[in-house]
């Protein structure tokens, strides 16, 4: 259940936004938790340094605001910084109250939270659903773009026909004047099963023009292991 949603295709990244960046890990007797949040700090520097510099990126965003069914036993044996990100809370510290007043809680007590402590999260009895956080690897600006490019293609794909749509629907490539970053380009795929890692290739050396090579690397330089389309 592990890999990477990153993909490299020569100096462009492709990155999938949503559920496939939860890593699990699996301990005694095959029992699955999510284990943290791609990607780790040292990853998110080298992604930082990639935009920065100016090199291409494209996210793809279908399943951005996709939830993920998680069993409450997952859920408790989860980290508590995974279950603080994954339900949506912005303090990870709880307190408590002594005769000396307000105090950090105990590790104990951090670890055993339960997810009605966070209020991000719903679900009832023995299913919990949670979200990954929106592209908070990111920088801000361009997060703003990637959810007004949402909001928009959703309005496109309430008035038209679903055979009229293509494979793979990019962000208006057309500058505006809130366009930071213009080599980070947003996408959703529409027809997954009809974007193959081929496809996808040479979408990206369309997008991104001569830098591109004509010979993808499904092996991300960062590591890892690729994802299918």
């Amino acid at each position: 259940m592990n890999g990477t949603p990153m993909l490299r295709f020569g100096e462009a990244l492709v990155v999938f936004e949503g559920p496939a960046r939860i890593n699990w890990r699996t301990a005694r007797q095959g029992e699955w938790a999510p284990d943290g949040i791609w990607p780790e700090q040292t990853l998110r520097a080298l992604l930082a340094d990639h935009i920065d510099s100016g090199s291409p990126l494209l996210v793809v965003l279908d399943e951005a605001r996709d939830t993920v069914p998680v069993l409450r036993e997952e859920w408790e044996r989860a980290p508590y910084p995974v279950r603080a990100a994954l339900a949506g809370a912005h303090t990870l510290a709880r307190t408590e109250t002594d005769e000396a007043g307000a105090r950090p809680a105990t590790e104990h007590a951090r670890t055993d939270a339960p997810c009605a402590e966070f209020g991000g999260c719903a679900g009832h009895g023995e299913i919990i659903e949670v979200r990954v956080p929106f592209l908070d690897w990111l920088p801000e600006p361009v997060r703003a773009r990637a959810a007004a490019f949402l909001a928009e293609s959703d309005e496109t794909l309430a008035r038209t026909p679903t055979a009229l749509l293509p494979p793979l629907l990019l962000e208006d490539p057309r500058p505006q004047p809130q366009h930071t970053a213009p080599h980070v380009r947003f996408a959703r795929r529409l027809l997954p099963g009809a974007l193959t890692t081929a496809r996808l290739a040479a979408a990206v050396r369309h997008i991104f023009g001569h830098r591109q090579p004509h010979r993808e690397e499904t092996a991300p330089r960062y590591g890892g292991t690729a994802v299918a389309c």
